[in-house]
């Protein structure tokens, strides 16, 4: 009995983890001059649907239904609070009700927290006059402030490399042919992902690496972007692989036997886990019998999903999978 507690426990702890992707609630703060309350608990929510997105194409192209989203519905408190010597709005959201209703809505969501992205900005020195060194100083502030809003509203963290003698070793700027065999990425920076810029009097461009998802890739010098565009092409291809696709068949039975309970607390323990499943809705106890339970829910996700998790957790078994049904076990 004593192994079934510590198998469930266990069990638990990786489905709380892994799946319960946002378990609490978080808070998310706004700032606009001309906005009233409303319009500023809008732009809350939208920042929040593009951080559970994880893909602003998505939240672009899916305006239309997500105009429909009425705040009250995800928004549970809000106040008012000095941020940056500002008055802002600070709201809480209901992570796990917006969730589930990106999920209704066919659209994925990410489960990638709070990467970190490396930002390595080369401000191109100008000493032509006193006036165009100050003003390239403050193009550069202005992109860095840029990085920083579009950081807030992804939800992810920015890391920018000091650039001593040690930093400015790893690569040339003199020209293109140079920065072709730039591969930046080092255990100085830990971090999800990186991307390089130049900042000049005249120009601002960054580049991505040529296989974002590879840390040491190299450069790509054929495409340059504005750094808005660019930092957000590099984080919607961080989360793109760390989504929950939505499933069109989201609104029929499925179905779970789980076997190896031992004692009705057993299967208690069990039951929280799966009400914990993010896209798990309607659970409901069809039967329990001969140390087995079995369940009946809605899939708000692709099965692959829910195999996938399954098949990252010791000790549980897949013995059998049917077309709305999967049969698991404790294994000893």
């Amino acid at each position: 009995m004593l192994k079934i507690i510590k198998v469930i426990f266990f069990i638990s702890l990786i489905f709380f983890t892994v799946l319960n992707l946002y378990s609490e609630d978080y808070s998310t703060i706004v700032q606009g001059d001309d906005e009233d309350v409303s319009g500023l608990l809008q732009k809350a929510l939208n920042q929040s649907i593009l951080k559970v997105l994880g893909s602003q194409r998505d939240f672009n192209l899916n305006q239309q239904n997500l105009k429909k989203l009425n705040p009250d519905n995800f928004i549970k408190e809000y106040k008012f609070i000095e941020f940056n010597d500002e008055e802002a709005l600070e709201v809480m959201i209901d992570l796990k009700a917006l969730q589930e209703k990106l999920l209704e809505l066919n659209l994925g969501i990410s489960f990638l927290k709070n990467p970190k992205v490396a930002a390595w900005v080369l401000c191109k020195s100008d000493y032509s006059s006193l006036q165009a060194a100050k003003s390239l100083e403050q193009k550069c502030k202005f992109v860095k402030k840029e990085f920083n809003r579009v950081a807030n509203e992804r939800g992810i963290t920015i890391i920018y490399p000091i650039l001593d003698s040690q930093d400015i070793s790893l690569f040339s700027f003199e020209s293109n042919s140079n920065l072709e065999n730039l591969t930046i990425f080092n255990d100085r920076y830990p971090s999800d992902g990186w991307f390089f810029c130049e900042i000049s009097s005249s120009s601002e461009w960054c580049f991505l690496p040529e296989d974002i998802e590879k840390k040491f890739s190299k450069l790509d010098v054929e495409s340059k972007y504005k750094p808005a565009v660019g930092i957000n092409i590099l984080i919607d291809n961080l989360f793109s692989n760390q989504r929950l696709k939505a499933s069109s068949q989201s609104n029929l039975p499925y179905y779970l036997e789980i076997r190896g309970l031992k004692k009705f607390s057993d299967h208690k323990s069990f039951e929280n886990i799966l009400k914990n499943i993010l896209f798990i809705n309607n659970l409901s106890l069809m039967s329990l019998r001969n140390n087995s339970a079995t369940y009946s829910f809605n899939l708000l996700s692709e099965e692959r999903n829910l195999l996938n998790y399954f098949d990252e957790i010791e000790n549980l078994i897949l013995i059998n999978k049917e077309k709305d049904k999967i049969f698991l076990a404790l294994g000893e």
